[in-house]
Formats: structure tokens, C-alpha cells, sequence
């Protein structure tokens, strides 16, 4: 794990990548991820990742455009970060959904740029823009698919939503508390192989699994947030970001039968907010559309008002002559009309 580490360095420190190296990067970052299936390395991993993490994010969220383009390479980076969070135990995923989500945030700037104490204070922090910005980008990218305005994200029966995945052999010894319930009831599961079709496999079917790996690492996230509250003051952060018209506007109008990665996250996220009794009206049906001011009308009897067209008055040119000699010649009536 070491090894295949160091060379992802290797490959990230060059400034200007060739295909090859995308490709050697694509390669590398699935060495990374199918042995982040065993413990060993999930546990070097878990001592590396501060220094990982955010140059991996920063192949995702550079300004630049540098990090690699393809949608399947970018979406291993996502993958890693949630199988890190998804590999732990209950208790610890709690520390980890903590870290991932510090290092999403938008990165600080540097105090020479950073504006004055009163200008901080005006301004409303939206924290997580740059993480949407990245989702939206994507969205923009393959918007032909997002035509279906009419799609609902459905809630949750109720025979389901009281139901717990520690009644389950696999998670016995899972502790007895209603956060830990909480967690594994909304913690985003692992989906059935899809047959193969005609719409597997083509620049759709990769942005879209792309954007689900992105609703998976917020799901489960939010899922890792130990209460209620400090959920819902989350997902306040992220509306004020962008993300719930971002899910509403455009993810939501993605076909559910072609791209059904995208609708199971957001069907995760809307059970999950709504059972913390979050809004999720705009999620489900899609932001209201927005309010343009009508025109003025005028009231009755009253006549519009007609402005006259401006008027220009030419200046007087007395060409600097003074005023006798223009007087007399004029009173001798000469031919050069008082030109001297």
C-alpha cells in the first residue's frame, strides 16, 4: 500500500499530465481502492489520510481544471473517500464522516486576501460551495438528460421507516442507541449489479454514477452526524450552498430507470431529512420557480405620461468681433456679411 501511495504522489506532482499518465493515475487509484478492502491497508490509509485526502480533493475541486477529466477516474476518488468512512465501525465512522466533511468545506484564503473583519460580517457563509460547484459542473456537462420535471422523490412507507438494520445478523453487536439506528437505517447501501443495457457504459451512464458517489459521501455524512439538530444545521449549510436546488433542479430530472443511482440517493437523503423533520418539499418536487416582478401598470382614467423630446438650443456665435465694427458693417451692407 505504500508503494502504490508513493507513486500516486508521484504521478499527483506532476504540474501538466499526459494520457499515459492519466491513465497510469486511473490504474493507481484502483490499486488504492480494492485494498482499502483489507484491514491493513484501510489502516495505513487511516494514518495517511490528512496528508492524502486533500490532494485527491484537489485533483476534484481544482480551479485550474488540472485533475483528470474522465467521470470514472473522478469517481474512484469518491469511492476511496467513502469506503473510508464506510469500512469503519459504527462508533468510529462517526470520527471519520467528521474529518471527510472538514476537508470539503471550502478551503480558507490566505490572509492577504482574506477581506476586512466588517465585510466578513456581511457576507452569509455558504461553506460548501465549491463541493456543489463541482455537482453542478457535471450536471451542465450532460444536461440533455435532465428533462424529466415531472419526477417526485418518493418518502419512505411507514412500515419501513421505524425498522432497523441491527435487527440483522449482520450487526448484533452494534450498540444499542437510537443515533446508531438512525445511522444504519440512512447509511447508503451497496447496489445490485446492473445487467447490461444500452445505456450502460456511455458518458451518461459515468456522469451519473459519478453524481450518485457524490450523494453517497453527503448521505452518509449526514448520516454520521450523531444528533438531530446538528443534522439539520447541516443541511442548512448546504442549502445555503446550492445542494438542494442543485438535487431538486437538476438531479431529480434525471430518468429513474436508466440512471437509478442518482434517484436511490436522493430517496436516501429525502427519508433521512425527512424522519430529522426537515423541509424536503424542494428536493421532491423541485425548487419553486422564481418570482419576476410584473410590469407597471396604469390605473384607470389616468393617461400615461408623455415626455416632450429634448430640445437643443444652437449657442450664439459672435466669432469674437467686437460690437461696433459688427454694427457698422452691417449698416454699410457689405458683401462680406462682416467677416474681416
Amino acid at each position: 500500500m505504500k508503494e502504490i501511495v508513493d507513486l500516486l504522489n508521484r504521478i499527483m506532482d506532476v504540474e501538466w499530465r499526459e494520457e499515459h499518465e492519466d491513465a497510469l493515475l486511473h490504474e493507481n487509484l484502483l490499486c488504492i481502492k480494492a485494498l482499502s478492502t483489507t484491514a491493513k491497508a484501510m489502516q495505513y490509509l487511516d494514518s495517511i489520510h490528512k496528508e492524502l485526502f486533500p490532494k485527491l480533493l484537489h485533483l476534484l475541486f481544482d480551479p485550474e481544471k488540472k485533475g483528470p477529466s474522465e467521470f470514472t477516474t473522478r469517481n474512484i476518488i469518491t469511492s476511496i473517500l467513502f469506503t473510508y468512512i464506510d469500512s469503519a465501525s459504527p462508533t468510529e465512522r462517526l470520527i471519520r464522516a467528521k474529518s471527510v466533511l472538514g476537508l470539503l468545506r471550502d478551503p480558507q484564503p490566505k490572509e492577504e486576501e482574506r477581506p476586512l473583519a466588517f465585510v466578513l460580517e456581511m457576507r452569509q457563509d455558504r461553506p460548501y460551495r465549491v463541493w456543489n460547484r463541482e455537482v453542478v459542473s457535471v450536471t451542465k456537462e450532460v444536461f440533455w438528460i435532465f428533462l424529466h420535471n415531472l419526477n417526485v422523490i418518493a418518502l419512505p412507507s411507514t412500515d419501513k421507516k421505524g425498522s432497523s438494520l441491527y435487527d440483522s445478523d449482520s450487526c448484533i453487536s452494534a450498540p444499542s442507541n437510537d443515533h446508531y439506528s438512525y445511522m444504519m437505517r440512512h447509511f447508503p447501501q451497496e447496489r445490485p449489479p446492473v445487467p447490461a443495457a444500452p445505456y450502460v457504459g456511455g458518458v451518461e451512464w459515468d456522469a451519473t454514477n459519478y453524481l450518485a458517489s457524490h450523494l453517497d459521501l453527503l448521505n452518509a455524512i449526514l448520516a454520521c452526524t450523531p444528533a438531530a439538530g446538528a443534522r439539520n444545521a447541516l443541511r442548512g449549510e448546504m442549502r445555503i450552498s446550492g445542494w438542494d436546488r442543485c438535487m431538486g433542479g437538476s438531479l431529480r430530472l434525471c430518468k429513474e430507470k436508466f440512471y437509478g443511482s442518482v434517484h436511490d440517493g436522493l430517496r436516501t437523503w429525502v427519508a433521512a431529512a425527512a424522519e430529522d423533520g426537515w423541509d424536503v418539499k424542494d428536493v421532491r418536487y423541485g425548487p419553486p420557480p422564481e418570482v419576476k416582478s410584473p410590469p407597471k401598470k396604469v390605473g384607470g382614467g389616468q393617461k400615461p405620461k408623455v415626455e416632450l423630446a429634448p430640445k437643443i438650443e444652437m449657442p450664439k456665435l459672435d466669432f469674437g468681433l467686437p460690437p461696433a465694427a459688427t454694427a457698422a458693417a452691417a449698416k454699410a451692407g457689405t458683401d462680406d456679411d462682416g467677416w474681416i
